[in-house]
């Protein structure tokens, strides 16, 4: 006779909500990694048992020649430079912007959180030794338990072969895998863009394989390359 499985008890963690001080538990399978306060809806980080209150997300994050920080509705000439520039995203999967659609995005963007799946949190790349916003990075879950993450780097054509993604790069995976927990990052890559291929490689991602025209682009099937590396390599290598 078949026995029905043993369910197995779920173990809680109490804690305060780090920017309303609320109390809120989460199932322990969420330590470390980010959720959505159920009474603010502000992202925290869920701590350790016998913690008492959570993590915010560490952003802005701070590197040696810019901040990473939110999107803002004064950024909107900046990056109408960037993905108003057709030359600079031709190997990427949409067309140009206007406008009027870049300040639509960042309408829409000031409501997005890091923790909803499915849509890009974008942080800007504002250089620190004048206000000017040269590029942004985009992140977006692609697991229901929070364990993958998608990256995304995009920089002014003006300010390009001068570090500034792999320096932008770089500050993001320590995010996301030493502060939010992330099991393993992943990305993709046209194959034409010789540039973006050298910049994952440059910063430690392994290549997992070229797929021979899986993607539709622009009226054109293209070959991609996927990159990804495993938070056990990165704590490794670092």
């Amino acid at each position: 006779m078949n026995q029905s499985p043993i369910p197995v008890e779920t173990t809680f963690v109490d804690f305060k909500c780090p920017h309303c001080g609320s109390s809120v538990a989460f199932p322990d399978q969420w330590i470390g990694k980010t959720q959505e306060c159920p009474n603010c809806l502000q992202i925290l980080i869920v701590p350790k048992p016998g913690v008492e209150v959570g993590a915010k997300l560490p952003i802005p994050i701070k590197t040696r020649r810019m901040l990473l920080r939110r999107l803002v509705p004064s950024d909107s000439n900046d990056l109408l430079e960037i993905v108003g520039d057709e030359e600079l995203i031709r190997y990427h999967d949409w067309y140009a912007y206007d406008e009027e659609q870049v300040q639509d995005w960042l309408r829409r963007d000031g409501n997005k959180l890091l923790f909803e799946r499915g849509h890009d949190f974008c942080l800007a790349l504002q250089l620190l030794d004048q206000p000017k916003v040269i590029g942004y990075i985009a992140m977006a879950y692609r697991e229901k338990d929070n364990s993958e993450m998608a990256l995304n780097v995009l920089v002014n054509r003006n300010y390009q072969r001068q570090g500034f993604a792999t320096e932008a790069v770089r500050a993001s995976m320590k995010l996301i895998f030493t502060e939010v927990n992330v099991h393993r990052l992943c990305t993709w890559c046209d194959s034409r863009n010789l540039a973006g291929v050298h910049l994952l490689e440059k910063v430690g991602l392994r290549c997992e394989g070229r797929f021979i025209k899986c993607k539709l682009m622009k009226g054109e099937w293209v070959d991609t390359v996927q990159y990804a590396l495993l938070q056990e390599e990165y704590v490794s290598a670092a």
